[in-house]
């Protein structure tokens, strides 16, 4: 029977457990998006007891940054640090992948430079004015996806996840919510993960065929007019025929539209509320496996009781990510694999560290003081 403490072959790579630490964002990255040693700490920490370490959202472009301390792979001269941290996860024992992003308009204000992309011109925050991606602009977004994962590959990482949830620039050309457009680009489920499409094959094809490949997906966008399951479940098809390994599954959980000083933009957010009990997703990725047959991360407070578990035997979910618990208690993982629930130090979803980042200020933690935190 499978259980958490169950290995995993993906490709080429072998995980030694179930357990996932998802991408988070620290903000503890350099301004230029290199790995400091905040990051080294943070991540040595969490690679010692998990299966597999998912590097937080890392830039494929100076301008797609989430927050300014964001980690890159858009430039050569960022392989050799995450070289350095590839190495220490693996000294762990664990697997390292590394997830790559553009934020679009979600980015902080980037001075003197053209930033905001977006598909079709939806503002996400006061300070950033969106700019409606040409031709020109989505033929160099696809070319900077592959050139940062062939540095990804580089660098040692055993596979790499491309961003397409939480509203990030994938995402909004992924979702009727923000995708407006009336090119190729847009439209049905179909023309909407044209992009997503494009991008997959590209880096499948300089990755090669044996080279894990995971996608971020939004199973579902709870604002109105948002991603529903259906249209997610078609993308998710065209995704595996592109070159998609896992599905790493989540959904924005709660958001809405915002207004002040004549300016009106969207917010969303992955945290669920506080009324959903553990496991809460767990519907949302079996369905995933069950439309595409690939194996498929589920996320959603997993960190407490027998939830991870559960899903695991019981809804034959193949890998379970442990992400806020994991860092409020450096041990969770550990303490889930040796049955010890009654010994972690249970996270009390005040979301510090999401308001930390979105001031973004180095993540904080109300329960854990000795996280690394600053930049360097």
């Amino acid at each position: 029977m499978t259980s958490l403490s169950s290995e995993l072959k993906i490709k080429n790579m072998m995980l030694r457990n179930r357990l996932v630490l998802p991408p988070i964002t620290t903000n503890y990255g350099s301004s230029k998006g290199l790995v400091t040693q905040a990051v080294l700490d943070f991540y040595r920490d969490r690679a010692k007891d998990v299966g597999l370490v998912i590097v937080e959202a890392t830039s494929v472009q100076a301008t797609g940054r989430i927050v300014p301390g964001s980690l890159g792979l858009w430039d050569d001269s960022q392989v050799s640090p995450m070289a350095g941290l590839v190495k220490t996860i693996q000294k762990q024992g664990a697997s390292a992948l590394v997830q790559l992003s553009h934020a679009g308009p979600r980015c902080p204000p980037v001075p003197g430079k053209r930033h905001g992309f977006s598909p079709s011109g939806v503002r996400f925050r006061p300070d950033v004015d969106p700019i409606v991606m040409n031709a020109g602009d989505i033929g160099q977004l696809i070319r900077d996806f592959s050139r940062a994962a062939l540095r990804a590959q580089k660098a040692g990482f055993d596979g790499v996840e491309i961003h397409g949830a939480h509203l990030y620039l994938l995402s909004q050309f992924l979702s009727p919510l923000t995708n407006r457009r009336e090119d190729e680009y847009g439209g049905d489920a179909k023309g909407r993960a044209f992009l997503a499409l494009e991008i997959v094959r590209e880096v499948r094809k300089n990755l090669g065929p044996d080279y894990p490949l995971f996608f971020r997906i939004n199973a579902e966008e709870r604002i109105p007019g948002g991603l529903v399951l259906k249209d997610a479940l078609v993308m998710a098809k065209l995704l595996k025929d592109a070159g998609v390994d896992v599905f790493d599954v989540t959904l924005i959980a709660q958001g809405g539209w915002k207004e002040a000083e004549g300016k009106t933009w969207l917010t969303g957010s992955s945290a669920l509320p506080k009324d959903l009990p553990s496991g809460a997703n767990v519907a949302l990725a079996a369905a995933f496996k069950k439309e595409t047959g690939l194996p498929v991360i589920a996320v959603g407070k997993f960190g407490m009781g027998d939830a991870a578990l559960c899903a695991v035997q019981d809804e034959n979910i193949d890998l379970i990510a442990v992400g806020r618990q994991m860092i409020c208690d450096p041990e969770t993982a550990k303490k889930m694999l040796t049955e010890r629930d009654l010994d972690i130090i249970a996270c009390e979803e005040c979301l510090q560290c999401f308001a930390s980042i979105g001031r973004s200020e180095p993540m904080a933690c109300k329960i854990n003081p000795d996280l690394p935190g600053g930049r360097s």
